[in-house]
């Protein structure tokens, strides 16, 4: 199962142009746990049958700020996250650290027929999407957190293209009459509060 988590992690490094080479890492300071480097992000495998706790991913910051991991952290369990768990990891969000039950890391769903792509809104999604720049300039947002819906940062698509917190998501949504529809997003720690 770890094999292809890291296979699909290196995926999405690629998808968002960083580098995929992966390194196992030796520590004496985690236990239950297999830690990686893909590219400059360190991945952290807990093997923990029941779990991690809020504790073991504050840990799993103080290990990587100490190591000099600053590029992101992602964190892969062998269960679906608490909502402790969750609270921790979405108070780190925008240091681009992530948390992905193992279940979401064995396919690629960004290769699924109803996966709908999602991108973040900069100026070379910008260039490379001229008509939804010019109908997002129509809109005349002024305060995209005011005046956009949002969109949670640990959605399975936000982490997949690496947003974080205060990005603006394109979400290209399929349409049987037009093709395509842009919709945009604002990305924030939380959107369910």
């Amino acid at each position: 199962m770890q094999a292809r988590a890291i296979e699909n992690i290196q995926k999405m490094m690629k998808r968002r142009n960083l580098a995929t080479t992966t390194e196992k890492v030796t520590t004496d300071e985690l236990t239950d746990v297999n830690v990686y480097t893909v590219g400059d992000t360190l991945v952290i495998f807990s093997i923990k049958p029941k779990g991690i706790i809020d504790r073991d991913v504050i840990r799993f910051l103080q290990f990587a700020e100490r190591g000099g991991f600053n590029s992101g952290i992602i964190i892969v369990s062998l269960t679906e996250p608490s909502k402790n768990v969750l609270k921790v990891v979405k108070s780190h969000a925008k240091d681009r650290d992530q948390y992905f039950w193992i279940q979401e890391l064995q396919f690629d769903w960004s290769t699924h027929t109803r996966y709908i792509p999602h991108l973040i809104w900069n100026d070379e999604t910008r260039n490379k999407f001229p008509l939804y720049a010019e109908f997002y300039d129509k809109l005349n947002i002024q305060d995209p957190k005011e005046e956009l819906p949002y969109i949670d940062s640990n959605e399975y698509p936000i982490k997949n293209i690496g947003a974080i917190p205060g990005d603006i998501i394109l979400v290209l949504r399929p349409s049987d009459t037009s093709g395509v529809v842009p919709f945009w997003r604002y990305c924030v720690e939380d959107a369910f509060i």
